[in-house]
């Protein structure tokens, strides 16, 4: 992977509430935006806003199966500032909204529970 994108990467996933412009992401790797874009979706099959926004959605599904955090403090947490948004985004990921994922994974994880005690 170029080390540009991978620097980009890590920056991200390090500070998800960060909200980066694309001119500011090309300026920190010292490339063009355009470039940037070209360069980001040849090496990750996506934008670097879309992939931002996936990278959230990921931790954001980390945090509703593992916290008892509330939706709207995990749409803060991951950077998403509007809790519709987040829900849409969420449903169009996973299929589900965020509070529907949070009772299946709680239900499938009290299933395992009874499947191991038994």
């Amino acid at each position: 992977m170029d080390r540009r994108i991978f620097a980009l990467r890590k920056q991200m996933l390090s500070n998800l509430q960060h909200q980066p412009s694309v001119e500011e992401m090309a300026e920190k790797v010292e490339v063009t935006t355009s470039y940037l874009q070209r360069l980001f979706k040849a090496e990750t099959g996506m934008s670097p806003i879309n992939y931002l926004r996936d990278l959230r959605l990921e931790k954001a599904r980390e945090l509703l199966g593992n916290t008892f955090l509330r939706i709207q403090q995990i749409c803060y947490e991951v950077g998403i500032k509007d809790q519709s948004h987040f829900d849409k985004y969420f449903k169009e990921k996973f299929g589900v909204s965020p509070s529907e994922y949070r009772r299946q994974h709680q239900e499938k994880l009290e299933a395992e529970e009874a499947d191991a005690n038994k």
